[in-house]
């Protein structure tokens, strides 16, 4: 039998070997970043006349291989890995212009490519759009130096649902947005359809739109793309491949520790 000791340092090291499911590199992307990201893109001007990010704008998502990874402007991502964020959040955001710790946020998302790269008909196609978002006293759980965006309780109306983005395939590499706004205060209890915003998703006119609004522009955008003429329409991933970090090491070395100290104790 194993003296309580020796049970304790078994169960430390059983738990190192638990691989962390947080993305192990992580890393601020600065707004002038993303602003390259864009035009680089084509998306400025393409779809969006210009960018110019106060803030440096995050989302959060569950990746092929389970772990939680942020998405940095331009990351490429399989239909399975395009399921609602894990969370979004912001770095910078005392660079905005008028934000007080009441300042509300609003939060879409569409691509740019529907329903085809080569003949985009129902180009900005909405896949969720939501305000009422707060900035939360918690850090993003992936990026430290990020600040949560949150809805509070009992406020979660999304004028748009979430729709889980799923281009067809043989289609075109689809550049699906995130972008950020602040939310004019009458929005805090009024719904959009005040405005007389309409329901339909397809051929969203962003302009007419933050006209309805009253919006000013986006602080902080980002985005991904979906290859759709890969791995039989489902996309293409760039997160590293499971194991090839030193995360992916945990399980081995630690049960290399356990036989290491099971073999001690043996000659014990």
């Amino acid at each position: 039998m194993f003296s309580c000791s020796t049970a304790s340092l078994l169960a430390l090291i059983l738990a190192a070997a638990a691989p962390s499911l947080a993305d192990d590199n992580a890393r601020s992307v600065s707004t002038l970043e993303f602003k390259n990201k864009f035009r680089e893109s084509g998306i400025v001007p393409e779809v969006i006349a210009a960018l110019d990010p106060a803030v440096s704008f995050y989302v959060t998502y569950k990746a092929a291989d389970g772990h939680s990874e942020l998405l940095v402007p331009g990351s490429s991502l399989t239909v399975g890995e395009t399921a609602q964020p894990l969370e979004f959040s912001v770095e910078n955001l005392q660079n905005a212009t008028n934000i007080t710790a009441q300042t509300r946020y609003l939060i879409y998302l569409l691509d740019a490519d529907a329903p085809a790269r080569s003949n985009p008909t129902a180009r900005n196609l909405r896949y969720f759009l939501a305000g009422n978002y707060s900035a939360a006293t918690a850090n993003s759980t992936v990026l430290s130096t990020a600040q949560r965006l949150v809805i509070p309780a009992g406020q979660a109306r999304p004028f748009t649902s979430f729709i889980q983005p799923t281009p067809t395939a043989n289609s075109g590499v689809h550049r699906f947005i995130y972008a950020l706004y602040t939310q004019p205060v009458r929005f805090s209890s009024a719904g959009f359809e005040s405005v007389g915003m309409e329901e339909a998703i397809e051929n969203w006119n962003l302009s007419r739109w933050r006209t309805q609004l009253g919006l000013g522009p986006a602080i902080g955008a980002t985005f991904f793309t979906v290859d759709t003429g890969a791995n039989n329409g489902q996309g293409t991933s760039n997160v590293p491949a499971a194991g090839s970090s030193a995360a992916g090491m945990g399980i081995p070395l630690a049960m290399a520790g356990v036989a290491a100290l099971l073999g001690f104790m043996a000659l014990a």
